[in-house]
């Protein structure tokens, strides 16, 4: 997908519940298993694998509407209705592997795109917030797009704190090349590219608006209908700031001490090997200053958390890393 996704990489589509990520995740699909352009963007043709692990009537019905509304067969577009779990063994790992290549060579056409709805279904019975568990699913996602040679997207939700982007382990975003976040307001719906890898495209906005199509009848008599997602002009920025990877890995950390404070340079030496030493404390300082943190005798905590002292605005911005 020109300037969105890169061959054989993987990314992942978040944003609270309603927001509209899992049309926008179709919608893109669709165009892949098409062949045509997205949202003025090329696309290359290819097979679309969806594992609908999380609600596979909901997505047969917006691929119905999609189908109804454009008046075209999807015949590339495969729904995997099934639930899929990459936590607990390597058996769904080799199933989603084994389908790929089984549909490659029925078809001989390439499988360019595989997405996971969502994150948290087909990582059951996994902690959201343990990088051993969650790093374990990482491994077996990359296992399955690399064995492919597939780009593997993800859908998945935002934290309770959407200042701080996905939700759960902050090395999710580490790992993965290209990150779109979906939000929702009364201007309309938007998707922001908020990190990506290997492309110039960081920060690009695209506009986008749901459209209601009725599929049919209830048994009650009443319209059975889904949505479609169509393009539309992005609506203006909020002034609500993303926090930054490293500042979702210090926010991780100090969370999981419920409110006890650490001395900065602590906080550092935890991320050694992981982040520079001059990013943490640059990071620390900066959030420190905008209230993301609060600091108190060279001890950093969450502000208004459970135990830890309130956040007041910082005046004085000279202070000395240490």
């Amino acid at each position: 997908m020109e300037g969105v996704l890169t061959n054989g990489a993987s990314s992942a589509i978040f944003g609270e519940s309603n927001s509209g990520k899992t049309f926008l995740a179709i919608d893109l699909g669709c165009s892949v298993a098409r062949g045509i352009k997205w949202m003025e963007k090329n696309a290359e043709q290819g097979i679309v694998v969806y594992l609908a692990a999380e609600a596979p009537a909901s997505i047969l019905a917006r691929l119905h509407a999609y189908q109804k509304y454009h008046k075209v067969k999807m015949p590339d577009f495969v729904v995997v209705p099934s639930p899929v779990n990459l936590f607990t063994d390597e058996a769904d790992t080799n199933a989603v592997i084994d389908l790929v290549k089984k549909l490659e060579a029925q078809s001989g056409r390439k499988v360019r795109l595989i997405i996971g709805d969502t994150l948290a279904r087909l990582s059951a019975g996994a902690n959201e917030n343990s990088g051993q568990d969650m790093g374990l699913i990482v491994q077996r996602l990359d296992r399955i797009r690399q064995e492919c040679s597939t780009h593997f997207c993800l859908i998945h939700h935002s934290g309770k704190n959407t200042a701080n982007g996905m939700r759960g382990w902050s090395g999710i975003r580490g790992a993965i090349d290209t990150e779109i976040e979906v939000t929702s307001n009364p201007s309309g719906h938007c998707a922001e590219i908020t990190k990506q890898r290997d492309l110039a495209t960081r920060g690009n906005r695209i506009g986008f608006k749901l459209e209601t199509v009725q599929l049919g009848l209830t048994k009650w008599g009443s319209p059975a209908t889904s949505c479609i997602v169509v393009p539309a002009e992005a609506p203006a920025k909020t002034g609500t700031k993303r926090i930054s990877e490293i500042g979702g890995a210090i926010n991780e950390l100090l969370a999981s001490r419920n409110g006890v404070a650490m001395k900065k340079k602590d906080i550092v030496a935890h991320f050694q090997g992981r982040h520079d030493k001059s990013a943490v404390y640059r990071e620390l300082k900066k959030m420190v200053l905008i209230c993301q943190l609060h600091e108190n005798e060279g001890k950093i905590s969450i502000p208004n958390h459970k135990g830890a002292d309130q956040c007041e605005p910082v005046q004085n911005t000279n202070s000395h890393q240490g």
